[in-house]
């Protein structure tokens, strides 16, 4: 028979080794050259089980960490769109002066007057829906009908929490990006029956913003970056005061900082009064490139949502998981050629 106190060391040598394996990883979580792992997340053995422990700071930590590249991010925003602006009238400013004096000048400063007005004209939207396949076409009509659908939902979905005072009748806006074919515009307001009112949009490009001011009211068009338009300034508009229900951030390109830098300037508010209440908001947001690791950024952006919706103490749902839930069709896609549309709702936390 096997002497009992062979057992009694076997368990104590078990015990002796957790201890060590401890150590090492607590040595390894410390040392400043590997950062893989950390204490937060410690596996701490013991004899028949193992438990986790999290840093309830953790949280918190990621939320202030976004609100803080946030807020340096709308620092510099307000200093390039400021510099932009300023080089932007420096030009007309030098092209006005030329074209004023065409039959005296230089032959170097006419090879000057060619070069402002070849930078002027190269700064032209280059978006166009004539190269788009039929399938194509359609998928974006699919996805602007999403974009209607989630509006319409969320606007409800407040009226129903009490949130909207219903004398006052509050709008339903919608914030998008659109080009000089006003797709998205077009089916707000000829097919879903939007007033021009309640749709907001963003473009860099003067002619672009110049077509779309034709079919939107003037204060509703704003020439310059998503980010730009939806961030607090003092030196120009912004839609930085307006409540909407639903944001479609399309043809965003594949970065990923550039998508998750719109989405926080939409939804984080650095000025506590201004802050909104926990209201239901759709965020649609689309991916260019159709490689291989798209699934991996969709996955980047939708984890940065989530951390930017704790800061509103709210959690988000993805959308395309239970279309039928919001009155989207079963068969709606997520990918077509090289695009990849994603969407998201932000919720307060006890609607779960």
């Amino acid at each position: 028979m096997f002497p009992s106190y062979l057992y009694l060391f076997a368990i104590l040598a078990f015990d002796n080794s957790c201890s060590a394996l401890n150590s090492c990883i607590s040595s390894y979580c410390n040392s400043s050259s590997r950062r893989s792992i950390t204490p937060r997340s410690l596996v701490i053995l013991s004899v028949g089980r193992e438990r986790r422990v999290t840093s309830p700071s953790n949280t918190s930590s990621q939320q202030q960490q976004l609100i803080d590249k946030e807020e340096a991010a709308r620092i510099k925003r307000t200093g390039q769109a400021k510099l932009r602006l300023e080089k932007s009238v420096r030009r007309e400013n030098r092209i006005s002066i030329l074209e004023s004096s065409l039959d005296v000048l230089s032959s170097s400063e006419r090879a000057e007057l060619n070069g402002l007005l070849k930078v002027r004209d190269n700064f032209e939207e280059q978006y166009s829906t004539t190269s788009f396949t039929p399938e194509h076409v359609e998928f974006k009509r699919l996805h602007n009908e999403v974009f209607v659908a989630l509006a319409r939902y969320c606007h409800q979905d407040r009226q129903e929490r009490g949130y909207i005072d219903d004398a006052t009748i509050e709008k339903l806006n919608v914030f998008y990006l659109d080009g000089p074919d006003c797709g998205s515009t077009n089916i707000l307001i000829d097919s879903a029956g939007f007033d021009p009112s309640q749709c907001y949009v963003a473009n860099r490009h003067e002619s672009t913003c110049k077509i779309l001011k034709d079919v939107l009211p003037e204060d509703n068009v704003i020439c310059a970056t998503a980010s730009e338009s939806l961030s607090p300034s003092d030196n120009s508009h912004s839609f930085s005061d307006i409540d909407f229900a639903s944001y479609y951030f399309d043809g965003c390109g594949g970065y990923v900082p550039h998508i998750i830098q719109m989405m926080s300037s939409a939804l984080i508010r650095l000025d506590d009064d201004k802050q909104q209440p926990s209201r239901t908001t759709a965020v649609g947001f689309s991916l260019m490139g159709g490689n291989k690791d798209i699934v991996e950024k969709e996955l980047a952006v939708c984890r940065a949502l989530s951390i930017i919706a704790n800061t509103r103490g709210m959690r988000t749902r993805s959308v395309l998981d239970d279309p039928t839930r919001y009155g989207i069709p079963n068969e709606i896609c997520k990918t077509e050629g090289g695009t990849f549309t994603s969407w998201m709702l932000l919720e307060a936390e006890e609607s779960r």
